[in-house]
């Protein structure tokens, strides 16, 4: 088996390097009118035709497109092999079983005060390099961030050979005898020197949401339609995987987490109750979010204290909103109105960042609205008006599209006049990011991809064509 091509998957790759015909524009004559009454179903055809003229939309349409399309086109040409059995074999975990997924805990470090470096310490806030040397978590990830795009290819531009790459990739990852991995994450966030992952190892994986969506959009595929058992075989391992969280001391801290674990814990199981077509328990865990999620989440300004008492806690905020914005786009699917609901105002013990005692601190009160407002209007300010410790750099292209999204959603006055003064902002840091090169926590100013278009689309449907991927 080959090993990961790292260059392949980071789009290190000259599109003019290839001669293989993939399309590399969006060319609106060649749109498939199959995609086309599928946004007008989806949307409305009202609302998408004013959503099109828009000259906004207009303007971005093209360079979002292109962007998925070269996307599409890397995960298309990337012929490494992903899977959980090529991780080193000094990287196994304590079960021994090459298709056991494993990963690193994060923020763990191997202890400088010890010869052998265990028990591993905490430095939250400070990832840990290591992480890379067991390749499951970046693989898994890819797996899903490549059919989401090849999806997304497919759609506009009906390529088959996208869909084709999808089938493979999700057969290869799940399904396949040699590659396939167990349905579990037991050993997901591991800490050298234990015999079982965390609960952070959850996490790992929440965005299979996005090959849930790339499965639905290639559903009419002659791919597809020549893997009849996919499907199938798929949702028995889904099945399998939802059993071993329901029975698993880790999943059920996760599951009660009040911070963006628990957020992203409700994403990942909503998304996965629906692939397995019980939506009646999947409407059930969108009503308990309610309390659960948003309420006990945001403060009545707008401000999420269970993530701004984290080191970097600007960062960590934009992360849960991220999630909280996509649990609502689930929710309003299943007839559930997250996006307005406020929970009461109380107030909870929490040990802040630079305390030794903890202290009680106000939570509820405040809608997503709010929260993305409090994050946009801080993110047009000066670094050092955030009123929180902050160790981290600010991912402002994803706060501007959670502000885009928001307009589209609540079409508050307010919005057309902070979104500006955030652009304008954006456009500042990324300039002088670019006149004297990347510093430390600066990197996550230029990254974000400019595919909003795609995301408002996303939101538009109610997530029934896709999810807003980052």
């Amino acid at each position: 088996m080959g090993e990961f091509n790292s260059d392949a998957s980071e789009g290190l790759i000259d599109e003019d390097e290839f001669r293989d015909g993939l399309p590399t524009v969006f060319d609106e004559v060649l749109f498939p009118e199959s995609s086309q009454r599928i946004l007008k179903a989806k949307i409305g055809a009202k609302a998408l035709e004013s959503y099109m003229n828009d000259p906004r939309s207009t303007d971005t349409r093209a360079e979002s497109v292109a962007y998925i399309l070269r996307q599409a086109n890397i995960a298309y040409r990337n012929d490494s092999v992903y899977s959980v059995v090529i991780k080193p074999k000094s990287k196994l975990p304590p079960s021994g079983d090459v298709h056991d997924y494993t990963s690193l805990a994060r923020y763990f470090w191997k202890n400088p005060d010890t010869e052998d470096g265990l028990p591993y310490v905490r430095y939250d806030g400070k990832p840990n390099p290591d992480m890379d040397s067991v390749w499951d978590y970046r693989l898994l990830r890819k797996v899903f961030r490549d059919c989401y795009y090849m999806a997304q290819g497919y759609f506009w531009t009906g390529e088959a050979r996208y869909a084709e790459k999808i089938v493979y990739r999700v057969k290869e990852w799940f399904l396949d005898e040699g590659t396939h991995m167990n349905p579990n994450l037991k050993y997901g966030s591991l800490i050298f020197g234990t015999e079982m992952g965390r609960a952070q190892g959850i996490l790992d994986m929440f965005k299979v949401f996005a090959m849930f969506d790339a499965l639905r959009i290639i559903e009419g595929s002659a791919a597809m339609q020549a893997e009849p058992q996919l499907i199938p075989d798929l949702q028995r391992w889904f099945t399998s995987y939802l059993e071993w969280i329901d029975a698993s001391p880790e999943a059920t801290k996760e599951r009660s987490a009040r911070n963006n674990h628990g957020t992203y814990f409700t994403v990942q199981y909503i998304s996965i109750l629906e692939f397995l077509g019980r939506n009646e328990e999947a409407t059930a865990m969108a009503e308990d979010a309610k309390d659960r999620r948003v309420g006990s989440q945001i403060r009545r300004d707008g401000a999420q204290p269970h993530e701004t008492i984290r080191p970097i806690s600007y960062f960590y905020s934009t992360f849960n909103l991220q999630g909280l914005m996509m649990l609502s786009m689930q929710a309003e699917s299943h007839g559930v109105d997250l996006w307005n609901y406020k929970g009461p105002i109380e107030f909870k013990t929490m040990r802040l960042n630079g305390l030794q005692k903890p202290v009680d601190v106000e939570v509820g009160g405040g809608t997503i609205e709010d929260a993305v407002r409090y994050l946009a209007d801080y993110g047009s300010r000066d670094v050092s008006e955030w009123p929180y410790p902050d160790a981290g750099g600010r991912s402002l292209r994803d706060v501007l599209k959670m502000a885009r999204a928001a307009r589209l959603i609540y079409r508050s006055d307010f919005w057309p006049d902070l979104i500006e003064r955030l652009e304008a902002k954006l456009e500042e840091t990324v300039a002088a990011v670019q006149g004297r090169g990347k510093g430390d926590g600066e990197a996550a100013v230029e990254d974000g991809e400019p595919n909003g278009f795609l995301c408002e689309l996303g939101f538009l449907s109610k997530a029934s064509l896709w999810h807003c991927y980052r």
